[in-house]
């Protein structure tokens, strides 16, 4: 019997992900990051007084900017013994083999959570620097994050409420209206708060796709939980992190894995007839990037960890500003 899963890949399989076929040819090529040019907005550029036979005082020209996305390797070795599959007279290599698309799921979303702490400065200290900082929601005195280090100091102010979710929403600006489509992430136990709190605003929602299940809205906005977005207090108790965050923000390319070959990306398969043991190695390569940013750091081996993903100093803003980026964080306890 297979142990039942506890956690639930849902977050990378939402809308806010979108492959593409050029992220996929930059995660088949070679190197460690790759470049992404864009042509910067010019729609908030203002005009000017038309004056006869004169030319136009300011040409605003086409600027352009550059991304720059890091490119991922990672692998996962499984083994099963002859004597496991005797004893417990099944096939523990096609247990393996059922559970690797969950896993592999999994494994992305915690990278994409390790990715968006790092741009919102998220996994640490209360007010640290970071690149998207300014779509970070402040309420607190003097424009500070509201969660507190010590949990037996903990009061309402620092928790969620819907007014810490309309706020943080606001800090979106126009963009706010494409989250019907995007998701709100957060802890169970936030949701759980905010369910207390404000019932009517949640929902149940039938897909789209009329697949046989509905997902939750939250005013809504789609809401999807996960529990790693959780961190014990400098001192004591818990401090949560949530993100809302639209359609198509990130953007995610896999090198094709190739068969039982050596490649980066591959499903390899190797028996051990001197220990009668069997063995299943997931390589993959892909870039799982958030639009406009740019990935600054230098990673300590073949390609960026988690931790390295999630340290703040990794990471710069490549759009003009912030609210261009359709995503925002807030922090409670």
């Amino acid at each position: 019997m297979q142990e039942k899963q506890a956690t639930f890949p849902s977050v990378f399989t939402s809308g806010i992900v979108t492959r593409t076929p050029q992220l996929d040819t930059i995660a088949s090529g070679a190197g460690v990051s790759a470049n992404i040019p864009f042509f910067k907005d010019i729609t908030d550029q203002a005009d000017e007084i038309q004056v006869e036979n004169t030319a136009p005082v300011t040409d605003n020209g086409q600027p352009s900017g550059k991304m720059v996305a890091t490119i991922l390797n990672r692998q996962t070795k499984n083994s099963v013994t002859a004597l496991s599959g005797q004893v417990s007279g099944s096939d523990p290599l096609g247990v393996i083999i059922s559970q690797l698309v969950e896993r592999r799921l999994k494994q992305r979303n915690t990278t994409l959570i390790a990715t968006l702490r790092g741009l919102f400065a998220s996994a640490g200290a209360a007010n640290a620097a970071g690149a998207l900082i300014a779509n970070r929601y402040a309420g607190g005195a003097g424009g500070t994050e509201i969660f507190v280090e010590d949990g037996a100091a903990v009061t309402a102010a620092n928790l969620i409420t819907p007014d810490v979710f309309i706020y943080s929403k606001a800090l979106m600006g126009e963009q706010a209206d494409d989250l019907k489509n995007g998701v709100f992430l957060c802890h169970p136990n936030v949701k759980a708060r905010l369910e207390s709190l404000d019932s009517l605003n949640f929902k149940r929602t039938t897909l789209p796709s009329e697949l046989p299940f509905d997902i939750a809205t939250y005013r809504d906005i789609p809401i999807i939980t996960s529990s790693k977005l959780v961190r014990a207090g400098g001192v004591s108790g818990l401090v949560y992190d949530s993100y809302l965050i639209a359609k198509g923000t990130v953007g995610y390319g896999e090198k094709a894995q190739a068969g039982d070959v050596v490649d980066v990306a591959s499903l390899q398969y190797w028996r051990n007839p001197d220990l009668n043991n069997e063995f299943i190695y997931d390589r993959t390569r892909f870039v799982l990037h958030v639009n406009g940013t740019k990935w600054v750091g230098n990673p300590a081996g073949e390609s960026a960890a988690n931790a390295e993903l999630q340290a703040a100093g990794n990471w710069q803003l490549s759009w003009q500003t912030a609210n261009r980026i359709g995503a925002v964080c807030f922090r409670t306890n």
